[in-house]
């Protein structure tokens, strides 16, 4: 009976605490953990105003990010940002090409296996199908962007 007490009290506890949390400190450890993931890649987010701002990501200081444009630093800030975005790399893209090059090399088998004789133009729908699909998998897998969230809210 006592842990039955406890086990309540303590779920009542944590779900008061979530409240209080202080959401400039949760926020300033997403920012260093931003700074101390993603320096030197590639982010994008939107700044007020609806524009996007794409570049490499130097640096993160209490109250801007410094982003570099063709070569040269530029500051703003993160005050009213709540996400960043982390573009997919060129090691993505080649997963998802490779992806749908096995779905295509397996539709291809597939019917060389379950006919003997089969038409050619059969072998080239079946393996043109398995190629899109393997491409439409491998995309929405491996390519897509990451969003990190930087608002400081620990629940929606």
């Amino acid at each position: 009976m006592n842990k039955f007490v406890f086990i309540i009290l303590l779920g009542c506890v944590t779900i008061k605490a979530q409240p209080g949390i202080n959401i400039q400190a949760v926020r300033n450890v997403r920012l260093q953990n931003l700074k101390k993931d993603y320096t030197g890649s590639t982010v994008r987010f939107v700044v007020p105003g609806s524009t996007s701002v794409m570049g490499v990501l130097k640096n993160v200081t209490e109250k801007s990010f410094i982003i570099s444009h063709n070569g040269s630093p530029t500051v703003y800030s993160h005050e009213k940002i709540n996400y960043v975005f982390i573009d997919p790399s060129f090691t993505g893209k080649l997963m998802a090409i490779g992806v749908g090059l096995i779905g295509g090399a397996a539709s291809y088998m597939a019917v060389i296996i379950s006919k003997n004789d089969a038409h050619v133009s059969v072998k080239g729908v079946v393996s043109s199908i398995g190629l899109v699909l393997g491409l439409r998998t491998g995309l929405t897998t491996f390519y897509k962007p990451i969003k990190i969230d930087i608002s400081g809210k620990v629940r929606d």
